[in-house]
């Protein structure tokens, strides 16, 4: 005998024969399904119930052994509309007018800074004559002098080329001592020669004067005849000191 399923919307009830199906107080739009059936249906076109209903037509008839899931969403559910939300795109700051802010304070400082030193410069009776400035253009180059009479041998070096004799017992130097100093004028230097041997030992030293004056920033040649140590291969020679003019 065949079974029938209904469903009330909320809970599914069954199985009942035809006769108890008939006694549910079931509509016309009332979910049937029996076996046999792809998918639920209703009540008025079950073929057993046309004489409630008088349904004319049986449906198709496609044999199915468990009932398919109730599907509860609305039929009439509403499509779904897509929202366009625009994002307001953050506006730019203008530091156009900050920067001119800033041109305008450096400006006025400057301004007053320079107002603030000339009034001070009037009330304490200073005057930038060219004779202030000569005098403190001086006072520097007298700084700068100090200096330079205190190391002679900072600013004095010696340079040159030298020749022996056949035996190499006697040497002639033709030197020249730069003075590189702006200022201070030196004289009397002392030159120090040093012999080397052929493996660059040190073999001795003597010294030398140049009694000559060296103004600042020139170059003045001098000659020495010396005896050379044993042995000698190679000599050099330096300023060690010199008198302040």
């Amino acid at each position: 005998m065949k079974k029938y399923y209904l469903h009330t919307g909320t809970e599914q009830l069954g199985p009942f024969d035809i006769e108890e199906l008939k006694s549910k107080n079931i509509q016309k739009d009332t979910p049937i399904w029996y076996e046999g059936l792809t998918e639920w249906t209703t009540a008025e076109k079950i073929i057993d119930l046309k004489e409630i209903f008088n349904v004319k037509t049986p449906p198709p008839f496609i044999k199915e052994q468990t009932p398919p899931p109730i599907n509860k969403e609305t039929e009439n559910t509403e499509p779904k509309v897509a929202v366009s939300v625009t994002i307001p795109q953050k506006k730019k700051t203008n530091y156009s007018w900050l920067i001119i802010l800033i041109v305008v304070l450096v400006v006025v400082a400057i301004v007053g800074r320079t107002l603030i030193v000339e009034f001070e410069n009037r009330n304490n009776g200073s005057d930038y004559s060219e004779e202030s400035y000569e005098e403190t253009y001086e006072e520097k180059v007298m700084t700068v002098e100090e200096i330079e009479r205190s190391k002679p041998t900072t600013f004095l070096s010696a340079d040159g080329t030298y020749e022996d004799n056949f035996l190499r017992t006697k040497i002639k130097i033709h030197g020249l001592i730069k003075n590189s100093a702006t200022v201070a004028t030196y004289k009397d230097a002392r030159i120090r020669v040093t012999f080397y041997s052929k493996t660059k030992t040190e073999l001795g030293s003597k010294d030398y004067m140049v009694y000559e004056v060296f103004p600042p920033n020139s170059e003045v040649p001098f000659e020495l005849k010396i005896e050379a140590y044993k042995d000698v291969k190679t000599i050099g020679w330096e300023v060690v000191s010199a008198t302040v003019n």
